[in-house]
């Protein structure tokens, strides 16, 4: 089998050492890269540092033809998010993350997510040996996650989205107080809307509870208990602001699936994550990474491709390609074309002036062309016209 083992820690290095050496391919992600560098190699096992959140990384450790993926860091919320991608985007059969707190799990188990109490098993695991059963196996191993999911006691069920209301005001919580939670909340205030600030750290906590006449919640706004003092349960927009994308995305998803939240929004500092997280039952995602890069895109003139609008709903975009000679419809009429299913030409821009694309228009070196393009079938109108 081809197992991805996502966290080189305690867990991580003795599920290696169970599965090494039996004819396994063994990929290992961790971010520590000492960690890794300290393991003698092995046959079948390659070892790979960063952080598995981003998918490029999964696609290089070639998640696509993975049959297992095990996600084992000391972060829940990495594992959770890393879990969820390696079913959406790379479609791995078999996932399995640790948690510590076993209120979230009945949720991801309707995502396919299989999950993993380290305390449950780690006990088996103490028991076998204690009993004197000899070397423990990969068998071993595999029972004891079984036994941690017939032992979960599910008591928290997804409830049904609530229906989001046009008409404010609203109830947001805000979750991290940073700058971003911070100067939001403010304007939020300003603008007549009841807002609580859910924040970790201590110092940030106190800074923004004595700066901002709302409540402020010390705790884990990503924890169906913090949620529910925050009084998720009458929200109407939930906000994850921190600076890591899977605790927003998680955060995001506890809100929705275990309370009803009607509209949820997420800060997304990787812009690779922004579709991921949208899949994942986001409504909105903000990364001012991509919105930055696309407003440099805008005044280089040079770029044949440029992406003008995400429309989100639909899988919709609006493209602006720039022909010239060596494109192979110059010189074509449209209605000798055939266009890829779900893509419509919108205008053409020809000097100074827009056509609107009829039958009989020819295609022009130094035409811009805009088009209304699904993603899934936007590779093969930039063929059609750029070759």
């Amino acid at each position: 089998m081809k197992i991805i083992i996502v966290g080189y820690g305690r867990v991580g290095k003795q599920i290696v050492r169970l599965l090494a050496g039996k004819n396994h391919s063994i990929v290992v992600i961790d971010k520590d890269r000492r960690s890794m560098e300290k393991e003698p190699l092995q046959p079948g096992l390659r070892m790979m540092a960063g952080d598995a959140v981003d998918p490029d990384l999964l696609r290089q450790a070639e998640a696509e033809n993975a049959d297992v993926l095990l996600a084992l860091t000391r972060e829940e919320n990495t594992n959770l998010m890393v879990a969820q991608t390696a079913r959406l985007a790379f479609k791995i059969p078999k996932v399995i993350a640790m948690v510590y707190d076993p209120q979230r799990e009945s949720s991801f188990h309707t995502a396919g997510i299989d999950t993993l109490q380290i305390t449950v098993s780690g006990a088996e695991l103490l028991r076998a040996q204690i009993e004197g059963n000899g070397p423990l196996t990969a068998q071993d191993l595999l029972s004891a996650m079984a036994k941690d999911s017939a032992a979960v006691d599910n008591t928290v069920y997804p409830v049904p989205p609530r229906k989001f209301s046009s008409s404010g005001p609203y109830y947001v919580i805000i979750m991290g107080g940073g700058k971003v939670g911070y100067f939001l909340g403010r304007t939020l205030l300003e603008e007549g809307h009841e807002i609580s600030i859910i924040e970790a750290n201590q110092e940030i906590y106190g800074l923004v509870s004595h700066q901002l006449d709302c409540p402020v919640i010390l705790g884990d706004g990503t924890s169906h208990k913090t949620l529910e003092k925050a009084g998720a349960s009458r929200c109407d927009l939930f906000v994850g602001v921190t600076n890591h994308d899977q605790d927003n995305l998680i955060g995001c998803q506890v809100a929705r699936r275990e309370f009803g939240v009607p509209k949820t929004i997420a800060r997304v500092k990787n812009p690779k994550n922004e579709r991921i997280m949208r899949e994942l039952g986001v409504d909105v995602t903000v990364s001012s990474t991509a919105i930055i890069s696309s407003l440099i895109e805008s005044e280089l003139p040079l770029h044949k491709i440029r992406t003008l609008l995400d429309l989100r709903i639909g899988n919709l975009e609006i493209m602006e390609y720039a022909l010239d000679g060596t494109s192979p419809v110059v010189g074509q009429q449209i209605r000798n074309l055939t266009m890829p299913p779900h893509c419509n030409l919108v205008t053409i821009l020809r000097g100074g002036d827009a056509i609107v694309p009829r039958g009989d228009t020819l295609f022009q070196a130094s035409d811009v062309i805009l088009a209304l393009a699904d993603r899934a079938d936007e590779g093969a109108l930039r063929k059609l016209l750029l070759g």
